[in-house]
């Protein structure tokens, strides 16, 4: 899939399953996932390619679709088509988790297979999650951050969309891991930048003018590190910056030193898992109902091991 522009969350993958064959032996027919480009934020690019690829390698196309905008109605809508179109199974990365539990529910209702990839609706009843333990996730940047302070320090965070339980959990993670290992290391400022990077460029911009005396910022989504990178470089700060994810600018800020660390996920296997599972379901076959994938942390000393240049 090819991203053009940046402006939402998790894409939409859903799939037509049946009447397929597969490399698991003849199921009469072929199954065909239309593939839709769509306006998504580039940190999904691999999850898309890993989609891609797991759907070349059953024999089948993919569709996949995402709002163009941080956008929940317009992630409904989408939903809402998918079903319309009686499609055989989805997966799905809510933006907006309460919101899109009805519609999942439905779907499942309906026989339609649903799995939820990066952020998940646990009071569905969708068939399984695959991404990150985003609790965790939150642990290990908490740690991370500990370490980095020594032990004591005051800290801003950049957060996402308020409403994405991803996002809400991973600073769920990173202040338990403050509270039961850090005491001294302080959450001083949260300010939500909603999907939208200008507004998270402001925010940081806004936060950093508000306590001069900060020790360290951390962000919850993919657009906190640009902005981050951003701010440093304007600002000619040396402050602990520390974010999630692994787009190209957050990778080079930190080899150039303006981010500290990136805790960076497994997106690439999020597609996989999504087309492959949700065609085990379409058999018939039995699939977790939770997928971790884990999280690296990405420094100075190792970035070009994993990101060669």
């Amino acid at each position: 899939m090819s991203y053009e522009e940046v402006s939402c969350h998790s894409p939409i993958v859903g799939g037509h399953f049946c009447h397929c064959r597969g490399r698991g032996g003849e199921r009469g027919g072929q199954t065909h996932f239309h593939r839709s480009v769509s306006h998504i934020n580039p940190f999904f690019e691999a999850t898309s390619h890993g989609a891609e690829d797991e759907a070349k390698s059953l024999g089948v196309e993919v569709l996949i679709k995402g709002p163009d905008r941080s956008d929940v109605q317009q992630q409904i809508e989408i939903v809402e088509n998918l079903i319309a179109m009686k499609v055989s199974g989805f997966g799905i990365g809510p933006t907006d988790s309460k919101a899109l539990t009805p519609l999942i529910d439905r779907a499942m209702e309906q026989g339609i297979k649903v799995v939820t990839f990066d952020t998940d609706a646990p009071d569905s009843k969708r068939l399984g999650y695959i991404g990150t333990d985003n609790v965790k996730a939150g642990e290990h940047m908490g740690n991370a951050l500990g370490a980095a302070l020594e032990g004591k320090g005051k800290v801003l965070v950049s957060q996402g969309i308020s409403s994405q339980l991803n996002l809400v959990q991973r600073l769920e993670g990173v202040e338990k891991a403050l509270r039961e290992n850090f005491p001294n290391v302080e959450i001083v400022d949260v300010q939500s930048g909603q999907g939208d990077p200008n507004v998270t460029l402001s925010n940081i911009e806004n936060m950093i003018s508000a306590h001069p005396d900060f020790d360290a910022l951390i962000g919850m989504d993919s657009y906190a590190g640009p902005a981050m990178v951003t701010a440093w470089k304007a600002k000619g700060l040396t402050k602990i910056a520390i974010t999630f994810d692994d787009l190209p600018e957050i990778i080079n800020g930190v080899r150039d030193g303006q981010i500290y660390s990136a805790i960076v996920q497994r997106q690439y296997a999020w597609g996989v898992n999504v087309i492959n599972q949700l065609n085990m379901a379409c058999d018939g076959k039995p699939i977790p109902a939770n997928s971790d994938t884990g999280t690296l942390e990405i420094t100075k000393a190792n970035v070009d091991q994993y990101y060669p240049k």
